[in-house]
């Protein structure tokens, strides 16, 4: 040994060493950049590896060789360089090869790195044995064993640092590592090499010339393979140990995730968790005999069969289906990634089973498109729909149809009986609808009481109008609820597509648009859509926006119409709301009273109405009352009764002097409720009086039950009492029957003398009407009271 260092450190090889380590280095680096390329194929990186790996050890050898022996610089011993330059070459290319395979460990690789070693090794002793023939060549033992064995290490740590996924740079490592491996055996070779002098003493060892320097060579390779295997052996028993004990460490870690995993090499199952078997029905070996894609119905779409689907599915889960037990279909998540399993390359997928956020993705899109109540499809469903029928009928050439409906009365229940009970009126109005349709009709629901039906193909409009009527005649029977009968009806506007629009939100306007004009004319219709329809809603439209800022402005005045007693006394004015649009001129009270209570505005005008009324009338004389009329939705609000006691407070009106008028529709939607109301009123002090008394059902229990003080014979019974004998009957049935339940009775819309006359004759209490005085400002009411005491007969 110590001729090998005393070789190595000699200054005068020191320049030729530095040469043969540069040489070395650059050779290595790319014979391991060959080997390490993945994309390439096993046969190809072998080849190149061990090609540079031949090239190198000669190159090296001889530049070693020539500088070491100056007097034999260019001499190459024929032909044993060639053959020495192929056996190199297999041995290179077997050692690349057991590097290469799959099943690689630690024993594997020691034998790649001994077998080269070796190889470099033997090119060597057997070139220097050729050169010397056919003298004898001097060797140190030792040295040769300790190159061998040092190499075959270096040689071994590189092919190792090479595969080992955990190393941050093995390139640049397994070529220092492969770099010092090529250096060092020719220049221990040559180190090994006893000067002349000691060249006599072996010769004349008789036994020294048993032994050539190949056969110590092959001896001491062989000692110092069986050494490192035996070392390998051990380790190999260390690794197994500590894998099998990670293994089942890493088992039970799997086995206790809630996604199932798979660990997978070119398609076929190595190994799965519990999850995944409990998912698919199978255990661990029945798992193993099948490949990847058989576990997922319809596999991995055009890459069913090759192994990079799954490692493409790196980044975002790809959504399948697995087949799990009696085929059923269950929804999972794919990912999977490789990484390194039992001697080479693997694929872990993971599979999470989605099945349940799958059932409530699908249930937060029903909600999404289907009204929870009723669950008919709602407004977005609808569209959806709608646009695709509208398509289908543009592209054909064919007529499609959209109904609107709109239930009349469903408030009046819902006030009356409750919101659970207008839900369960809701639900049933559905069925009895869905009853009418065809299959490949379509039913949606868009909120509160509206519905739209869609006709996908009709031959004309009547088809649909026919449609229509037999959907209004399907609510002529009662609804039971809570054990009441209960009645609606429906108003219903039709509109054709594409004729009357070729979009979804164009055609439901005009539906709308065609319901609107059922209503108002009468409800319980159907209305087809016509041309110039939408200027009427228009109009309504800029109506409601004036009306609004009309209330905002106190642009709307109030009018008071006199009435008279028997003697021709005012006792009392009537406040009538009037619109002086500052465009349209005097709107009338039909047109925006009706708006009014559309749109919830007559809340705020009734309650200035009244308090503005009170206001005036408390400045009149003590004698003289005012009637203020209350609308449905002013005498269901449960603050009622308070509101009018502040309004007397405010104001400083008598209760006595302030007489509120009802009519008999308000009565009939909640009988106790607005018995309970027109008592508490009375209890303020406050008259109450039932309006346009005989033009309802006129239910006699209604003047027997409240507390009324007063009637008032609607305007259309006055008109004909002249001339139709079975008017004035009833009109003076009216007034005998009031009187006998100690009832006042008022006639209103008095126009002509005669009219006058006999109801004078006849004891009705107070008149009303424009012979008597028609509606007036205040200023001018209050000149008629301060100027009129009374109201000569003749008038």
């Amino acid at each position: 040994m110590e001729r090998l260092f005393t070789f190595l450190l000699s200054e005068q090889h020191v320049r030729s060493h530095m040469t043969v380590i540069l040489q070395a280095f650059l050779f290595a680096a790319l014979a391991i950049f060959f080997l390490s390329r993945k994309t390439w194929s096993l046969t190809g990186r072998a080849l190149l590896f061990s090609l540079f790996v031949s090239v190198a050890d000669l190159t090296i050898f001889f530049d070693t060789f020539w500088s070491t022996y100056p007097n034999l610089s260019g001499t190459i011993p024929q032909p044993t360089t060639e053959i020495t330059g192929f056996l190199i070459f297999g041995f290179a290319v077997i050692a690349a090869y057991l590097y290469l395979d799959v099943r690689r460990s630690i024993k594997t690789v020691i034998m790649s790195g001994a077998l080269l070693a070796f190889g470099l090794a033997f090119s060597a002793f057997d070139i220097l044995v050729a050169t010397v023939s056919p003298a004898t060549l001097a060797y140190d033992l030792s040295v040769v064993l300790g190159v061998l064995v040092a190499g075959a290490t270096l040689c071994a740590f590189a092919f190792w640092e090479l595969g080992n996924p955990l190393a941050s740079r093995p390139r640049l490592t397994a070529s220092i590592l492969l770099a010092f491996t090529l250096a060092l055996v020719p220049l221990g070779s040559m180190g090994s090499i006893l000067p002349f002098d000691q060249w006599l003493t072996v010769i004349q060892t008789p036994d020294s010339a048993l032994f050539s320097p190949l056969s110590v060579l092959c001896l001491s390779g062989g000692l110092a393979m069986v050494f490192l295997l035996c070392i390998a052996s051990l380790l190999d028993i260390r690794v197994a140990t500590s894998q099998q004990r990670e293994g089942a460490r890493m088992r039970h870690l799997a086995d206790g995730t809630f996604e199932g995993i798979l660990i997978s090499r070119d398609n076929v199952v190595m190994d799965a968790n519990q999850s995944i078997l409990d998912m698919t029905g199978l255990d661990l070996n029945d798992i193993k005999l099948l490949k990847v894609p058989d576990l997922f119905a319809g596999g991995f779409g055009e890459k069913k069969d090759t192994a990079s689907a799954l490692a493409e599915r790196v980044g975002a889960p790809e959504q399948l289906e697995l087949l799990g037990p009696a085929g059923r279909r269950i929804p999972v998540e794919v990912l999977s990634r490789e990484v390194p399993y039992v001697d080479g390359q693997a694929t872990v997928v993971a599979i999470r089973d989605v099945t349940e956020r799958k059932a409530a993705e699908d249930y937060i899109r029903y909600l999404a498109m289907h009204d929870t109540l009723t669950s008919l499809p709602n407004r977005r469903g609808l569209e959806n729909v709608l646009g695709q029928v509208i398509e289908h009928a543009l592209k054909n050439g064919l007529e499609s149809a959209v109904l609107g409906l709109d239930l009349d009365g469903f408030k009046a229940v819902n006030d009356s009986l409750g919101h659970h009970a207008g839900d369960m009126l809701l639900k049933e109005v559905a069925v009895r609808f869905q009853a009418q349709l065809r299959d490949t009709d379509y039913l949606a629901r868009l909120g509160g009481d509206e519905f739209v039906i869609v006709l996908r193909s009709v031959a004309n409009v009547e088809d649909a109008i026919h449609l229509a009527k037999r959907l209004i005649g399907c609510l002529w029977q009662p609804f039971t609820l809570a054990g009441h009968d209960v009645y609606v009806g429906v108003s219903i506007g039709v509109a054709l597509c594409p004729r009357d629009g070729d979009t979804a939100q164009m055609v439901l306007k005009n539906a709308d648009i065609a319901m609107y004009q059922a209503k108002i004319k009468g409800k319980g219709q159907v209305y087809e859509f016509q041309t110039g329809m939408e200027t009427a809603v228009r109009e309504r439209h800029d109506l409601e926006l004036d009306l609004r800022a009309a209330l905002g402005r106190n642009e709307l005045q109030i009018y008071y119409q006199p009435l008279f007693n028997v003697a021709g006394v005012i006792t009392g004015f009537e406040a009538l709301a009037r619109w002086p649009h500052p465009e349209r001129g005097m709107i009338s009270p039909d047109r925006f009273i009706p708006l009014a209570e559309e749109t919830g505005l007559i809340v705020p005008l009734g309650e200035w109405v009244l308090k503005t009324a009170c206001m005036v009338a408390a400045g009149w004389q003590s004698d003289v009352s005012i009637a203020v009329n209350l609308s449905p939705t002013q005498f269901q609000r449960v603050d009622l009764v308070n509101v009018v006691m502040k309004t007397l407070e405010e104001t400083g009106l008598e209760p006595a002097r302030l007489e509120l008028e009802v009519t008999e529709t308000l009565l009939m939607e909640d009988v106790p409720k607005a018995l309970a109301l027109v008592r508490d009123l009375r209890a303020l002090g406050v008259r109450v009086a039932l309006d346009d008394f005989g033009t309802g059902y006129s239910s006699l229990a209604y003047l027997h039950n409240f507390p009324f003080d007063k009637v008032k014979v609607d305007r259309s019974f006055i008109n004909k009492i002249t001339n139709d004998p079975n008017a004035w009957t009833i009109v003076e049935s009216i007034i005998v029957m009031s009187h006998k339940l100690k009832l006042r009775v008022t006639a209103e819309g008095i126009e002509t003398g005669a009219q006058l006359s006999l109801l004078t004759e006849h004891g009705c209490d107070e008149m009303q009407g424009f012979l008597l005085g028609r509606p007036m400002p205040e200023p001018q009411a209050s000149r008629l009271i301060a100027s009129l005491e009374n109201l000569s007969p003749a008038i």
